[in-house]
């Protein structure tokens, strides 16, 4: 009968801090989401100044990438966007285009399948 109320009594212990361990992670979390809710509403408020360059603008991306314990990019200072007057390769063309020759082999994706 003892071994019985020992397990009892370990059980209810052990219920006990799980329950506790639970709700101190349920509180961190709550607490989290709330500095998350007020920053976000924060930065929705604010708006960036006339005089923001994209220098300052990158610089408070990667504080805030950093503070959020996300993987920031090094960049170059000056680094060209992607060329949009470059042509684009013919490996971008749609497969459901005929071929060139009028001959009706085609044997695409689109055409068998409908």
């Amino acid at each position: 009968m003892a071994d019985r109320a020992d397990s009892v009594r370990r059980f209810r212990a052990a219920l006990a801090d799980a329950v506790s361990r639970s709700r101190r992670a349920r509180g961190e979390a709550h607490h989290r989401a709330e500095d998350f809710q007020r920053h976000t509403k924060e930065l929705a408020k604010s708006k960036p100044s006339e005089s923001a360059t994209n220098t300052q603008q990158r610089e408070m991306a990667v504080a805030y990438r950093t503070r959020m314990g996300l993987a920031v990019e090094e960049f170059a200072a000056a680094e060209p966007n992607a060329d949009p007057a470059r042509p684009e390769s013919s490996a971008g063309k749609s497969q459901e285009q005929t071929p060139s020759d009028g001959s009706d082999l085609d044997f695409s994706q689109a055409r068998i399948m409908r």
